[in-house]
């Protein structure tokens, strides 16, 4: 119904609805000014869409709305349902039919499609770009099974992010920054630490990390992101997080939260990883002050951890990180060579201690 709705409503209107989307389930009570600026923050394929009106679906007891774009629009680009603050619309667009085919592969085809998206290429590209296309010069050999799989393997790494189950994907912790917290709600400094550390974590595109910190926010909270979104719409997450910090955080000064990060040292018994854990809090929170520049992170990062760990640390040694410092690592790498490097370390000392050889009880 909602199909032909749309189909019909653009023929009423003599526009082509292969350039519109419909939008339905939008309530009755809903600000009709507000519904174009959030389709257009929503997605970055949405950005320019224009709103041509909105009608009030008896069935649904709700509205839809007629939005169009500059060009033919492209299904697999347009998110199935947008999340608001009381709810979800859903998107229809004229690609939207039944299909028999399987969810998992319509999501797989999402991301393959925006892969190839940002490569300048399209779904209909693959086929020349393995060598299958007649409209292409033959290859003397037609590509053997293992070809196909290498190749398909090579998209699917950059395109397939690691499955929830087996990564360390978790959903974020709710915060809305209104008088009355909500049910499970902390408070934001914590809220802050913990969202930045699994933001950092997950090795997903920005885009991907502002959409799971949306989802995350209520009231007012959102609401910053939102009026951020309206001027930028491809912000970066660092910047959502530092205009929630500005927003509800405690009000230091640049100098005060860089003073901190310069003070912290490796406390007596405390691991090496969990130190620069502790001190990443830090970092982080001056970037978002200001004192530290982004491209300045990893460098600023290293110089504190060989000020700061205790004095002729194994670690600072074997890993040489002094020597290190004109070519600083990621984060995420350093503190993957750490924690294996303590593991190494604890292994030796196990070893040492059953006096180097392993004993057997004979029955």
């Amino acid at each position: 119904i909602a199909l032909h709705l749309l189909e019909d409503w653009c023929k009423g209107m003599n526009i082509n609805p292969r350039n519109c989307i419909l939008v339905t389930g939008v309530p009755e009570a809903f600000d009709e000014g507000a519904i174009e600026p959030i389709l257009r923050v929503s997605t970055e394929y949405l950005s320019k869409c224009k709103m041509r009106g909105r009608m009030f679906v008896r069935e649904e007891g709700a509205f839809a709305v007629l939005c169009e774009l500059p060009s033919a629009v492209e299904p697999l680009q347009v998110p199935g349902t947008i999340a608001v603050e009381d709810g979800e619309w859903t998107v229809i667009t004229t690609g939207s039919q039944p299909s028999p085919v399987p969810a998992s592969d319509v999501a797989f085809l999402k991301k393959m499609s925006a892969f190839l998206g940002k490569e300048g290429k399209t779904l209909a590209d693959m086929p020349g770009l393995l060598g299958l296309d007649p409209g292409v010069p033959q290859r003397e050999s037609a590509p053997s099974p293992d070809e196909w799989v290498k190749a398909l393997g090579q998209a699917l790494e950059k395109v397939m992010p690691p499955h929830p189950e087996s990564s360390h994907y978790r959903k974020l912790r709710l915060f809305s920054g209104g008088p009355t917290p909500i049910p499970g709600e902390e408070a934001f400094e914590p809220w802050l630490e913990h969202t930045t550390e699994m933001l950092q974590e997950w090795a997903v595109p920005d885009a991907e990390k502002r959409r799971r910190l949306v989802e995350c926010l209520r009231g007012p909270a959102l609401d910053v992101i939102r009026t951020l979104k309206l001027s930028n719409p491809g912000v970066k997450v660092k910047d959502c997080l530092e205009a929630l910090d500005h927003a509800f955080g405690r009000t230091e000064g640049s100098d005060d939260v860089y003073c901190k990060f310069l003070n912290a040292r490796q406390q007596k018994g405390e691991k090496v990883s969990a130190y620069i854990q502790r001190l990443e809090k830090l970092l982080q929170r001056a970037i978002m002050r200001g004192a530290v520049a982004v491209g300045q992170m990893d460098r600023t990062r290293l110089a504190q951890i060989v000020r700061g760990i205790q004095y002729q640390n194994p670690i600072l040694l074997h890993l040489r990180l002094r020597e290190r410092q004109d070519n600083p690592p990621s984060y995420s790498q350093l503190i993957k060579e750490v924690r294996e490097e303590e593991e190494r370390q604890a292994a030796g000392e196990v070893w040492e201690t059953g006096g180097g050889h392993c004993c057997f009880n004979m029955p």
